[in-house]
């Protein structure tokens, strides 16, 4: 018998009863695995990351979410069976796991530290789980680098990848349009327009309820964007010249300053890539001119921003007031805790001594009840001098390879778009990194880290021409006069015999 209790949270599963909901929780958990046993077969593991990424981006806890000892969402089941798929391709030779690069050992070097630094330390007094943390934030975006990494990637594949994001910037580019000026009744899913989840009410928070999360997404998106008209003929250059404006519309209604920063990196990143040196050097001068007008005469102005609804001018400013305080705590607990810290997820379990440090003549009580600002600066403290540079070489050798493909001009033009695409997303995530610890924000490592594993791929494997994902070829004579099963050529090279064949 159904239980009345409501196993299922979010905006939409308030419409129906807990009964009703929960039998078609179950319904649809049937179909969708009967379905996915047929699909296994036609899948490709590159569009299934992307959908699981899109899913959690748009249709995560705050849309639907089934309570439990720990919270499971649809992007979280799609990832578990993502990974199934994943195994399934591996043991019948449609996939291969590879020799590992340094970003892969980094990344297993990353998981392995922060889940040892998780289970240090006690009970965490804001109730949190380091563990939980661990998992979500880092643990789940690592599999689907896994997945993304080792896919065997075609070309038309990774070009509707592409498309699909094109597509998604668009989205959440009049998503955040919408939400900057107050249109409601065109947001969808409607939880984004509830003015009781989160904070940031008024500024384009978007699918993810947060403007520097949703600053990482567009500033990623706005990389394709412009890298397409860069590669595109006339009449493309002006579409995609209008859908730049539009995303940069909806970067400045986000209304947050490192978003903003973040976004005219990412055009001067793509400016160097392609433009001709005398714009290179026209647009380096009028960025200094730029910076220098901005920090004389409207210092004041960006300063006491008033950006929330809810949040007057004042308290914008006093946001910025606390950083350096957080700076100071976490400088004295890294010099406690230098090579380990205090543990990941363990910051507000051993920051309450440090609000009593009198040395600094400023009152770092304030900054009680706030975690870290800046997401090297978070990491340093709960993680250590090992974890801060684990994550910061990470980032770098990620850095490196899109770098590589987006400058490879002898490639094919999706190699280049994915490398800038993964380097504006880089930069998103660096410069609000900076002002936000956006390691905790909800699919903005799933994000990224899905980006890089194809990005680290493509990088390794190259990105065959043909166009088939699917040969079935008579299988060679066997001994045991068994059929083989086909098998799905990888990264241009040898296919991998099933081992299920004789």
């Amino acid at each position: 018998m159904l239980s009345e209790r409501p196993l299922v949270t979010g905006k939409f599963c308030t419409l129906l009863p807990d009964t009703l909901m929960n039998l078609l929780v179950v319904l649809f958990g049937i179909a969708f695995l009967l379905w996915g046993l047929l699909l296994a077969r036609y899948a490709s593991l590159a569009v299934a990351g992307l959908a699981v990424v899109l899913t959690g981006a748009c249709f995560g806890p705050p849309f639907f979410a089934i309570e439990g000892p720990i919270q499971i969402s649809a992007d979280r089941l799609l990832w578990g069976l993502l990974m199934i798929l994943f195994i399934v391709h591996w043991r019948l030779g449609w996939t291969a796991v590879q020799s590992f690069q340094r970003s892969d050992w980094v990344v297993l070097l990353l998981l392995g530290w922060l889940l040892v630094g998780s289970q240090r330390g006690g009970a965490v007094p804001d109730g949190s789980s380091p563990l939980a943390r661990w998992l979500f934030y880092f643990a789940l975006p690592a599999g689907i680098y896994a997945v993304a990494r080792w896919a065997a990637v075609r070309r038309h594949e990774l070009r509707g990848v592409l498309n699909v994001l094109i597509g998604f910037t668009v989205y959440v580019s009049v998503i955040a349009i919408c939400e900057w000026r107050g249109w409601y009744g065109l947001v969808f899913p409607r939880y984004i327009a509830d003015p009781t989840l989160s904070e940031f009410f008024g500024r384009a928070r978007g699918p993810l309820l947060n403007p520097a999360a949703n600053g990482v997404l567009l500033t990623a998106g706005l990389g394709l964007v412009l890298i397409r008209g860069v590669q595109a003929e006339r009449l493309g250059k002006i579409l995609y010249g209008l859908l730049g404006g539009l995303v940069c519309l909806a970067v400045y209604g986000t209304l947050t300053r490192g978003v903003w920063l973040g976004a005219l990196l990412a055009i001067a990143a793509v400016a160097a890539f392609y433009a001709p040196r005398w714009v290179r050097v026209l647009g380096l001068a009028a960025a200094v001119l730029l910076a220098a007008s901005l920090a004389l005469g409207l210092k004041d102005q960006l300063l006491r921003l008033k950006r929330d609804k809810a949040l007057s001018a004042a308290a914008a400013e006093k946001s910025l007031e606390l950083r350096p305080l957080l700076g100071i705590l976490a400088w004295e607990m890294f010099q406690d805790h230098p090579l380990a810290g205090v543990g990941y997820g363990h910051y507000f379990e051993h920051v309450p001594p440090y609000y009593q440090d009198t040395s600094y003549d400023l009152p770092l009580e304030a900054a009680r009840g706030y975690m870290q600002h800046n997401v090297f600066l978070s990491l340093l403290v709960d993680a250590g001098l090992v974890g801060a540079t684990l994550f910061s070489l990470l980032l770098l050798t990620w850095a490196s390879q899109s770098i590589r493909l987006a400058g490879d001009k002898r490639g094919f033009s999706e190699r280049q778009q994915l490398g800038m695409l993964t380097m504006t997303a880089l930069i998103g995530y660096g410069f609000n990194g900076l002002f936000q610890d956006v390691s905790v924000m909800p699919m903005v490592h799933l994000f990224l880290f899905y980006l890089a594993g194809l990005t680290a791929g493509v990088a390794q494997h190259g990105l065959p021409q043909e166009e088939a994902t699917w040969e079935a070829k008579p299988a060679p004579p066997a001994a045991s006069g068994r059929e083989q099963r086909p098998t799905r050529e990888g990264w241009g090279g040898p296919r991998h015999p099933s081992p299920l064949s004789s």
